[in-house]
């Protein structure tokens, strides 16, 4: 049986023929939380593509036809597959924090925001942190890239003094690369002075 991964965070394949004895297999697409989530599963009678978080197909053996697309009801999913689900790694998690205007300083709705992703990087086993800053597009492109690294800086320090245990912890600064609000040059806008904290 071939097994290609496309856009995933990941597949789960559990045999359950004691249960079933006409099924050997069940492929199902869980969800990334993303839209963008597809996989193939294809054996020598053919390939049927799963697209859409909670479809599954069945499978006898690598000979036969597997079953049609179905959908699987969460409930159902987390009934057949707990053993599996509770070894799988958690999903990325990501946190957008805003500044004040010319300041490393964070607007009250964002220092709540940090309080959430600093709960979650506890309670998670050894993350992978990312912190990215921005900026808007006022001041030049040199500026704006140290004024990004210095807020990411800013966040990575917090995170250093809560002693958060990680496996990485990584602070960068793009700038005014890559608007979440696009604008033209020399433009304030406060949904670009940010930093997102990625938890992996």
């Amino acid at each position: 049986m071939k097994y290609l991964c496309g856009l995933i965070t990941f597949l789960l394949l559990f045999f359950f023929s004691a249960c079933a004895p006409k099924v050997k297999a069940t492929v199902v697409l869980l969800d990334n939380g993303h839209n963008r989530n597809a996989i193939i599963v294809a054996n020598t009678q053919g390939s049927k593509k799963i697209d859409k978080a909670g479809s599954y197909v069945d499978l006898k053996d690598t000979a036969s036809v597997m079953s049609s697309v179905k959908v699987m009801p969460k409930e159902e999913i987390d009934k057949r597959f707990s053993k599996v689900l509770a070894t799988a790694p958690l999903k990325p998690l990501s946190y957008i924090l805003y500044f004040k205007e010319n300041s490393k300083e964070l607007t009250d709705a964002s220092k709540e925001e940090l309080k959430k992703a600093l709960e979650v990087m506890q309670k998670r086993a050894l993350p992978m942190v990312d912190i990215i800053g921005h900026t808007d597009t006022t001041g030049s492109n040199e500026l704006n890239v140290k004024v990004s690294l210095k807020r990411a800086k800013y966040i990575e320090k917090i995170i250093k003094e809560k002693k958060i245990k990680v496996v990485s912890l990584v602070a960068k600064g793009y700038g005014e690369e890559d608007l979440f609000v696009k604008t033209q040059n020399n433009k304030a806008e406060a949904k670009n002075r940010n930093v997102e904290i990625f938890i992996k």
